[in-house]
């Protein structure tokens, strides 16, 4: 390109891009094929959701139950009824963001679908 002037780097330029364009053409006919079984993204998330769901709820009632378990162990003392009381606080408030994040995304399916 040293040895080229101004308008003969535009011929080559031209000749090149036209050199390309079958396989600029040919790229558009293929086709990618979605390799998973749902259509959308949030059929994906929410298939992904009901996998957690059915996973985490019965964890969350386990912790409730030691959580009672604690309770019933503690025999007035101050620090395992606080040890209980948490146990049951953090059992509830992981099944309240489990079951918070079905509503979350609905939200967000609902936001989706407007645009």
């Amino acid at each position: 390109m040293k040895y080229l002037h101004g308008t003969d780097k535009v011929t080559v330029g031209l000749v090149a891009s036209f050199m390309l364009l079958p396989s600029v053409a040919l790229a558009q006919s293929k086709t990618l094929n979605n390799p998973l079984a749902f259509p959308t993204i949030t059929e994906l998330l929410q298939a992904i959701l009901n996998i957690v769901i059915v996973v985490s709820l019965p964890i969350v009632a386990l912790f409730i139950i030691y959580a009672g378990f604690l309770y019933v162990t503690a025999q007035g003392n101050p620090e395992k009824l606080q040890q209980a009381s948490r146990a049951l606080l953090y059992g509830i408030i992981g099944g309240v963001i489990i079951i918070g994040s079905v509503a979350i995304l609905t939200i967000i399916e609902n936001l989706v679908a407007e645009f």
